[in-house]
């Protein structure tokens, strides 16, 4: 019988259903090496040096993977969620990559971080924990696929009409989390949803933004 001291096995589990598959010893093994990190919103929790040192398993909240800028803002890359596998992580891991980026916590975030090598191992000896990694990069990847399209062939206020789509009506987010979004400044985003709002598509309050049009949000989008 496995103990749990620190009580968070059991999310993990819950959160990670190809865990509770493994063999007894590599759960012990996650048990006596995993560290519990709670954090608040807006807290770093991954630097780009930790990408190739540790493993993160996301069991409460949100989090948001980023990449970092030097003159710019960084850049949203994706979200990780309860029970998702991070595809920089994962790569780094295996690849003994640093990459540039970091993570922050969206809301109220609880994670399990395992150490390199434990990882791999677990990699190793558990093909369905391998398997459930690599459909995560994959789907992870074709995320940032889509990210390089609209940053490459939409404009901003295209962009800004994208996002309000896909995250329904109403959308409650202050323009500097937009911004933080895009990867671009709060005021470029303010000026584009001033000029959705003059064509009548949207309405504009604190923290709330309501579709007023959402057919001509979208042939807006698909404008060439």
């Amino acid at each position: 019988m496995l103990v749990d001291p620190p009580g968070w096995t059991q999310k993990l589990l819950d959160s990670y259903p190809p865990l509770g598959r493994l063999p007894e010893a590599l759960l012990g093994q996650i048990q006596k090496h995993g560290v519990f990190v709670h954090k608040h919103a807006g807290d770093i929790m991954f630097e780009p040096a930790d990408f190739s040192t540790r493993y993160p398993f996301v069991v409460h909240g949100i989090a948001r993977v980023l990449k970092a800028g030097r003159s710019a803002p960084d850049t949203l890359l994706y979200r990780l969620p309860v029970g998702e596998h991070c595809l920089l992580s994962a790569s780094g891991l295996m690849a003994h990559w640093k990459f540039g980026a970091r993570v922050v916590a969206e809301a109220e975030t609880e994670v399990v971080l395992i150490p390199a090598a434990l990882f791999l191992e677990l990699v190793r000896q558990s093909p369905e924990f391998a398997h459930s990694v690599y459909v995560g990069i994959a789907r992870r990847l074709e995320s940032v696929m889509d990210l390089v399209e609209q940053a490459t062939y939409f404009r901003l206020d295209q962009r800004l009409a994208t996002l309000i789509l896909a995250s329904g009506s109403p959308l409650n987010k202050s323009h500097q989390e937009m911004a933080d979004d895009l990867g671009v400044s709060r005021e470029n985003v303010s000026r584009a949803l001033s000029e959705l709002r003059g064509r009548g598509w949207v309405r504009l309050g604190r923290r709330r933004i309501d579709t007023l049009d959402a057919q001509a949000l979208r042939s807006f989008i698909e404008q060439d």
